[in-house]
């Protein structure tokens, strides 16, 4: 039985032997129904395409007034299989102003059988033939673009067709298509003269005598693509150390850097300073990470990629104690110069820095040395004040004392040199008037009183603390 569907009046659809296509317009229907009954069911299987291309070029000036039915490249679509005929017609043209050339326009073949394809789209091809000249003089519309709110080839870019020139009979249509866009490393919108922002304009209309410039003004508002790359936080793999501790803990500043793509970001580094009485012995050396990716740097290109990413650092040496060794004698002694003159060096400190400072035993520091409140010779020179805690104290001193005996003391200069010379005093220098002090004993801690001294040759004089103020011969 024939089944007839009807769009208004129009049969849409023949159920015959074999199958035809329902189409509305262009579009296939893969399904239709009289009341509750399927007529027709094609949705088991998506629709292929054919596509109409003419091949060939018409001859003459005036091939932009030639109608072909179907236009080029119209496309049909239907179920994988189905077959079907394809009619084209004789192209129009005006009927006066306009002469054949090479044979008036026309296309073949004009039946075109085919079948839907099993996927994607089949080609079918008819061929141009003939030609059109004008009886009137050509027209020239060229155009070009302008932009505001962006420079072209920055920003934005845009294109017309047709290289933007259409020479063709006066009276004949002309059509550009403006195509425009944003760069990539900026964002925003472009506003064409129709209001519209998709990214394509057509300008059309009929090309007047002579030669016509025209401008398609486009208003763009863009900004650049920016990417944030973050200061991330320290990793530390010290051997022997540890942040604030023994040294202090690193810091990237500014916190984060926004660049676009292609920009430079730049962090400044700080910290990993020793802390005393620490010492770097191998680094500190820092190497960076971004999203896990090693080799990066602390200024360096900004990348898409990178956005909302961090700069991690991580901080790779060997740490020790930074101590200094001496040694100084092996008891302590009533005063600096009984120290010098009297004591070894044979006992082994380890100090950081300098005096005043913490003596220790280990070269660790950590044994801190126990002191009596003594002072002791050290190494190379001068004495130490050590306290019960350790807490060391320099001080200078003599490591040699000249006797001299036969000596007297009074109260002034004469009297000395006139003295019984049966008296004993110690001086730092190889004669008593060559002496910067003068001591009551061998071990240099009482200085002679305030007086004058003499061997009766020559005086000095002394104060309080047995320094020599004044000498003369006697």
């Amino acid at each position: 039985m024939a089944v007839n569907i009807y769009l208004g009046s129009n049969v849409i659809k023949y159920n015959a032997t074999p199958a035809g296509n329902i189409a509305a317009g262009g579009t296939n229907v893969c399904a239709a129904y009289v009341g509750t009954v399927q007529v027709f069911d094609n949705c088991a299987v998506a629709n292929t395409n054919v596509q109409l291309q003419y091949t060939g070029n018409y001859a003459g000036n005036a091939t932009g007034v030639i109608v072909e039915n179907p236009l080029n490249n119209f496309t049909l679509a239907g179920q994988p299989g189905a077959t079907g005929t394809l009619t084209l017609y004789t192209p129009t043209y005006p009927g006066s102003g306009y002469t054949c050339t090479s044979g008036c326009p026309d296309v073949n073949p004009k039946s075109i059988a085919y079948t839907f394809p099993a996927s994607g789209t089949t080609i079918i091809n008819s061929t141009r033939s003939g030609g059109l000249n004008s009886n009137v003089p050509n027209g020239t519309v060229n155009v070009t673009t302008n932009f505001s709110g962006a420079t072209e080839g920055v920003e934005v870019t845009s294109s017309v067709s047709n290289s933007g020139t259409i020479t063709a009979a006066e009276g004949s249509s002309y059509s550009f298509t403006i195509t425009y866009a944003v760069n990539s490393g900026w964002t925003g919108t472009i506003t064409d003269p129709g209001g519209g922002t998709s990214g394509t304009y057509i300008l059309s209309g009929s090309i007047p005598a002579g030669t016509t410039n025209l401008t398609v003004s486009l208003n763009a508002t863009v900004s650049q693509v920016t990417y944030t790359l973050n200061a991330g936080s320290f990793n530390y793999s010290v051997t022997s150390g540890q942040s604030g501790v023994t040294f202090t803990a690193g810091s990237l500043s500014p916190s984060s850097q926004t660049k676009p793509a292609g920009g430079t970001y730049t962090f400044t580094q700080s910290g990993l300073a020793p802390i005393s009485p620490y010492q770097w012995d191998s680094g500190p050396i820092t190497t960076y990470t971004i999203g896990g990716v090693g080799g990066k740097l602390l200024s360096d290109t900004m990348l898409s990629t990178y956005d909302g990413q961090d700069l991690v650092p991580t901080v790779t040496g060997t740490m020790s104690v930074a101590s200094t060794s001496s040694n100084i004698s092996s008891s302590g002694y009533s005063c600096s110069n009984n120290a010098c003159i009297n004591g070894n060096t044979s006992q082994q400190i380890w100090y950081a820095g300098s005096f005043p400072t913490t003596i220790y035993t280990n070269s660790n520091l950590t044994t801190a040395f126990s002191g009596s409140n003594q002072y002791y010779k050290l190494q190379g020179g001068g004495s130490l004040y050590i306290n019960g805690s350790g807490y060391a104290t320099y001080y200078s001193c003599t490591s040699f004392l000249t006797l001299f005996s036969n000596t007297s003391y009074a109260s002034t200069s004469a009297g000395a040199c006139s003295g019984g010379l049966s008296d004993n005093y110690y001086g730092d220098g190889g004669t008593l008037s060559t002496s910067s002090y003068i001591y009551n004993g061998n071990d240099g801690c009482a200085g002679a009183s305030n007086g004058y001294i003499s061997d009766g040759s020559i005086w000095v004089q002394t104060n309080s603390s047995g320094q020599v103020i004044s000498t003369s011969s006697c």
